[in-house]
């Protein structure tokens, strides 16, 4: 009862984050859920050109909506919030005209894209279909978002994914154990959800009446959107890339067989992103009210937290392996300590770049990318060449590292440059943390085969979380009461 008393009492903002988070652990959830039973009924070959086909049409999305629906609408809901409804339909016929494009040059290419992707035209039309209609659902969702319409949200993000996940598998398991029927029936259950969203916004009227205020939106989206596009691209090719540089250079299964160990190790994601959408807000009171030494003293606190958990999940990832997933895929297991500590530095990079983009830095974002997925590319190649596709999970991880150093050192300057002196983040105990668990997981993956071993620290840890658990509740508390209270 106390704890429904305190419910009650929260802001709609800090209601709205809790039940943001929930959401996207119950997403999560559902995707970790079914990633084994997919796996389970497509062979290596078949999930291989799912994994592929998935990574293709990532890539695809960018350049056929720029992402419109994302960064552009955000920042012009604020911006034209007296003209939303006119700037939604602006930016639709926009995206719909970039999506016909380069359906248009991706059709007579078709057989490139065949290729590639292992699919056909059907899926071809379909995909296309579909990221013409996708970015009006995400302008719905990111609307409901800053309205703190959070039931709306969450109640139709979990019934879009239920409906495309559970009709997927059902034609899977009942009509034929096949990528291009799971490629297919996914498509066509996100093309119909999707059509509502999109009709929603038509306003022919409008859009003729309106034509200069259509210009003016048109020129801020276009050029607030075409540098992100840059960094998006490069993210998803170090995301990315190794699967597509599998299939290419090993074969299909072998890519299957490296997605199923990246999207376990993935897992620890929902962990960081859940710690970091509370932790961002508040981040960025502390920098308003210059509180730099609480920033410095609770990143430090949480980075070895996040660190230890997923130290702890390492630890006991072969026996999930095991009961989740086929033994054919079992190899792959040695993939994951990698990319699980590649989560860790994925953790640090986004502190980092919060104060970057708080500061207005955003260039040094895009710089850093560009670097980093170019290093990723090379040394997917080179590693798969000797080592095989193993190597990518490890490529990943140097390319986070590096993703994490140069972030670092961008927001140093970013901070010198504004004049801030003081230490923002305590660089002697993230660096010696972070050196602390790479040499403890490469230790860990030399003895991977020893369950005493892995099993006496996983125990050791556990007793040591439970001992610290009441720190850890204590800053919860701490952030979430601030945030009412700016509330």
């Amino acid at each position: 009862m106390n704890i429904l008393n305190k419910y009650k009492a929260l802001s709609v903002p800090v209601k709205a984050s809790f039940w943001f988070t929930v959401c996207n652990f119950i997403l999560k959830g559902i995707s970790f859920i079914t990633v084994p039973i997919f796996a389970k009924y497509l062979s290596p070959e078949e999930y291989g050109i799912v994994s592929i086909y998935n990574a293709y049409q990532q890539i695809f999305l960018i350049f056929a909506t720029l992402e419109l629906s994302l960064g552009a609408f955000q920042r012009g809901f604020i911006k034209y919030k007296d003209h939303i409804k006119l700037y939604t339909n602006s930016l639709q016929v926009l995206w719909s005209i970039i999506t016909l494009g380069l359906f248009i040059i991706t059709f007579i290419f078709r057989d490139v894209f065949i290729k590639l992707t292992e699919t056909n035209i059907v899926i071809l039309t379909l995909m296309f279909t579909y990221f013409l209609l996708q970015p009006a659902y995400d302008c719905w969702i990111n609307e409901k978002r800053f309205n703190y319409d959070y039931r709306s949200v969450v109640i139709t993000t979990i019934i879009f994914t239920i409906l495309t996940t559970g009709i997927s598998l059902f034609c899977v398991v009942f009509i034929k154990q096949t990528a291009i029927v799971r490629i297919t029936s996914m498509l066509v259950v996100q093309v119909v959800f999707c059509i509502p969203f999109y009709l929603k916004n038509i306003s022919i009227k409008s859009f003729f009446s309106n034509k200069r205020a259509i210009r003016s939106f048109w020129s801020f989206a276009l050029s607030f959107q075409l540098p992100l596009v840059l960094h998006s691209l490069s993210y998803l090719i170090l995301a990315q890339s190794d699967r597509i540089m599998i299939g290419a250079m090993v074969g299909n299964s072998k890519a299957a067989l490296y997605s199923v160990a990246y999207s376990l190790a993935s897992v620890v994601i929902i962990f960081q992103t859940s710690v970091n959408q509370v932790l961002k807000p508040w981040r960025y009171q502390k920098m308003e009210s210059k509180d730099y030494k609480a920033i410095s003293n609770i990143t430090s606190i949480v980075v070895i937290a996040i660190g230890i958990i997923i130290l702890i999940f390492i630890l006991v990832v072969p026996e999930i392996m095991k009961v989740l997933f086929d033994p054919n895929y079992y190899e792959a297991v040695w993939t994951i300590p990698p990319v699980t500590l590649s989560v860790y530095f994925m953790f640090l990079y986004s502190i980092f770049t919060d104060i970057e983009s708080y500061l207005y830095k955003t260039k040094y974002i895009m710089y850093v990318s560009i670097i980093c997925a170019s290093i990723n590319i090379l040394l997917n190649y080179i590693g798969i060449k000797i080592f095989g596709y193993i190597a990518c999970g490890y490529a990943t991880l140097i390319s986070y590292i590096f993703f994490a150093v140069l972030h670092y050192c961008f927001m140093k300057k970013s901070c010198n440059e504004v004049g801030i002196k003081g230490g923002i983040i305590n660089t002697r105990i993230v660096v010696l943390f972070s050196s602390f668990l790479t040499i403890a997981i490469i230790i860990i993956t030399i003895f991977y085969t020893n369950m005493f071993i892995r099993y006496s620290l996983f125990i050791l840890l556990v007793a040591l979380c439970i001992w610290r658990k009441n720190r850890l509740i204590s800053i919860l508390e701490m952030i979430i009461k601030e945030k009412c209270n700016k509330k």
